[in-house]
């Protein structure tokens, strides 16, 4: 996830023709073939790279009710996070000074949940496990978002700048989601108490 992180962070930078940004519909147009090519192809990248740590790392069959559920998570999320990454190419040629995210950090916290849960009949670290293997997915996607948008300002500025992002509301409710949603069933007596 780190690696991936940091690779499409410099790549991001680079500058890149954006979409024109448009006040309907899927809020972007006119996105050029190069941008489209590289956010498209670093989504495929996340998403084989999730499925053989995720395989790997729970012991899940790729069959499995549990595995195709948290592969499900994980395509709506980068099909999310592609029109994040979009959105946010196109904002960096028009938005003047800082952008305020607000609920940004959904894109890693509910993917990160939600594979926690699907995998949670499995035991607490298998579904820890799927629930940050989530992560192999969105995180780098977030930060391709985030240095496709610093990209006007210089390299070392914009890549420092789309890693605080990552970091500050990607990576950090992607762990406490994991975490919280992972954690065994509280005891009968516990919950009566």
């Amino acid at each position: 996830m780190a690696v991936l992180t940091l690779a499409v962070s410099l790549l991001g930078v680079r500058d890149w023709a954006v979409p024109r940004r448009v006040l309907g519909g899927w809020q972007v147009a006119d996105v050029p073939p190069s941008l489209t090519a590289l956010v498209v192809g670093t989504a495929v990248a996340c998403l084989v790279a999730a499925v053989v740590v995720v395989h790997h790392d729970t012991g899940l069959p790729m069959l499995s009710p549990a595995f195709l559920g948290w592969f499900a998570i994980c395509l709506v999320a980068a099909a999310a996070l592609v029109w994040n990454a979009l959105v946010l190419a196109a904002d960096a040629a028009v938005v003047v000074g800082a952008i305020i995210p607000v609920l940004h950090w959904l894109f890693t916290a509910v993917p990160a949940a939600l594979g926690a849960l699907v995998a949670r009949g499995h035991g607490a670290d298998v579904s820890l496990r799927a629930g940050l293997g989530t992560g192999v997915v969105t995180v780098p996607l977030f930060a391709l978002g985030w240095a496709l948008f610093n990209s006007r300002e210089p390299t070392a500025t914009a890549v420092l700048g789309s890693l605080w992002s990552t970091l500050l509301l990607g990576v950090a409710p992607l762990v406490v989601a994991a975490l919280v949603c992972s954690r065994p069933r509280w005891p009968a007596e516990a919950r009566t108490a």
